[in-house]
């Protein structure tokens, strides 16, 4: 929440200086009397004047002459200049285009939609021009990853950026008033999925709560892969009898039909204690909360991140978020959705703790996770089915936000060293009987000035996908325990419910 700036209390005025000391004077510091003018010759000063004045004329027809004849030649040269050597605004930045209003998706579910919020309830803010930040340190050419495909991932101060080969392209721009994360591709790779948080000084006591508030809401854009026809899906700004709010939609993952779009979010009206898994359609604009448990200590919510649709989009793998004793301990949950196209409800399988931040192999039988442990984060991968490790792929504590590649033989995470954070990506070997090993493992930037808040997201075209790439063995881990384990069974519902 934002203050209005304080001025100076009615009345106030700014204090004299003292190094001024205005009339009156007090008796013995006026200032001393000017000297009467020394008096000179009664001839000589005409003579002396009338020589300056002949001097001055000379000097000024000559100084005349002189720049005539450099504004000719001037006119000159500029009129048999040509137009097109004219230089062009180098200096314009391209602006977002907002789709109109009446491309907005608009509700279709029985309820009456909200109120738009008015003009009257926001203060106007002017949008400064701004230029993509640039790339400055890039790994060299022998330690740099070539990716095939595209890989998105966000620079710290909002901006959205792709790496293709060894090629860094932004594809949005941030300023003061707005800021982008999350990038996620649809599985068509046709557009790109985002939340844009748009700065809104809401005017005191138009706000849902007392006082003059600055929402950041956490809008669900879209823009094609060049970053061109961007496009709200979703407006998260709430106007209703209460006052301006908005509802948090963060993490977005779509769907192969594209229609639904895996999100955490507070809730419709944004009042909910914590974020949970909810399914928000992009062609509607509904926004729905899925039937899943949640787990509570007193009174914290502790809900739900990271969700992740697998490749055919019968199944959400996310975050369930619980703990041991007073530390957190999370683990993963795979909601089968009732069909591709209803995946609000359905039945919900929970893996062994320990684990996080899932990303489906292709095959869909394994998942790239986050280790969690007193030591940190690091990268691993785990079978979907139950749980049950193949490998640890990273130590230190300090890797996080793995994306399998579509090619299923790398895994792209962010990497993270003191205060900086790099995108990496690591490519592995399966032999026949399905063992993983680390062949290599490079940077994609090595600046450190990635967001770590955002993941990573990899589209790769089909005609550039190794069909043979296969990271799961044909047989199954001798550990696995048949489906009807007791891992199937949901956890226990909070208190109360």
């Amino acid at each position: 929440m934002t203050q209005p700036p304080q001025g100076p209390p009615p009345g106030a005025g700014y204090p004299p200086d003292p190094g001024y000391l205005p009339p009156p004077y007090p008796p013995g510091q006026a200032p001393i009397p000017p000297r009467e003018p020394r008096r000179s010759s009664p001839v000589i000063a005409p003579v002396l004047a009338l020589l300056a004045l002949v001097l001055v004329a000379v000097a000024s027809l000559f100084f005349v002459s002189i720049l005539d004849t450099n504004l000719e030649t001037a006119a000159a040269d500029a009129s048999d200049a040509p137009a097109a050597t004219q230089p062009a605004d180098a200096t314009a930045a391209p602006q977002d285009t907002e789709a109109p209003a009446t491309d907005e998706p608009q509700p279709t579910d029985d309820a009456s939609p909200e109120p738009e919020p008015t003009d009257e309830l926001i203060e106007d803010t002017p949008e400064p021009e701004t230029t993509a930040e640039p790339i400055l340190v890039v790994p060299p050419s022998d330690e740099r990853a070539n990716i095939t495909g595209s890989l998105l991932f966000t620079r710290l101060g909002g901006d959205i950026w792709s790496a293709s080969g060894t090629t860094l392209d932004p594809l949005t721009d941030s300023n003061s008033t707005k800021a982008d994360s999350g990038p996620t591709w649809s599985p068509d790779g046709k557009h790109i999925y985002f939340i844009r948080s748009a700065k809104k000084d809401v005017k005191a006591g138009k706000a849902r709560y007392d006082g003059k508030y600055t929402l950041y809401p956490t809008d669900l854009w879209r823009m094609k892969p060049d970053g061109s026809d961007k496009k709200k899906i979703y407006n998260a700004l709430i106007n209703d009898s209460r006052g301006l709010w908005f509802s948090t939609v963060l993490q977005p993952s779509i769907s192969p039909a594209g229609n639904n779009v895996a999100v955490v979010s507070d809730g419709k009206d944004g009042s909910d204690d914590g974020v949970a898994l909810h399914i928000l359609n992009s062609k509607s604009g509904r926004l729905n909360q899925v039937d899943t448990s949640s787990e509570w200590t007193g009174t914290i919510y502790l809900g739900h991140n990271d969700p992740d649709f697998n490749g055919d989009g019968t199944k959400i793998a996310f975050t369930y978020n619980q703990t041991s004793g007073t530390e957190g301990d999370p683990k993963i949950g795979i909601l089968t959705c009732q069909s591709r196209t209803k995946c609000t409800s359905g039945k919900t399988k929970y893996l062994k703790s320990g684990y996080a931040n899932p990303s489906w192999s292709p095959d869909g039988q394994l998942l790239a996770v986050e280790t969690t442990g007193d030591s940190g984060r690091d990268i691993a991968i785990i079978t979907s089915r139950q749980g049950n490790e193949r490998v640890q792929l990273t130590r230190g504590g300090d890797s996080f936000a793995p994306e399998f590649s579509p090619n299923g033989d790398q895994i792209a995470y962010l990497h993270r060293d003191g205060l900086n954070i790099d995108v990496r990506v690591m490519t592995l070997e399966i032999d026949e009987q399905g063992k993983i090993t680390l062949v290599s493992d490079k940077a994609v930037t090595s600046d450190g000035g990635v967001d770590g808040e955002s993941g990573v997201s990899w589209h790769i075209p089909k005609s550039q996908v190794n069909a043979q790439a296969s990271v799961d063995a044909a047989e199954p881990d001798a550990s696995d325990e048949p489906a009807e384990d007791i891992l199937d069974e949901a956890p226990p519902p909070p208190p109360g419910s």
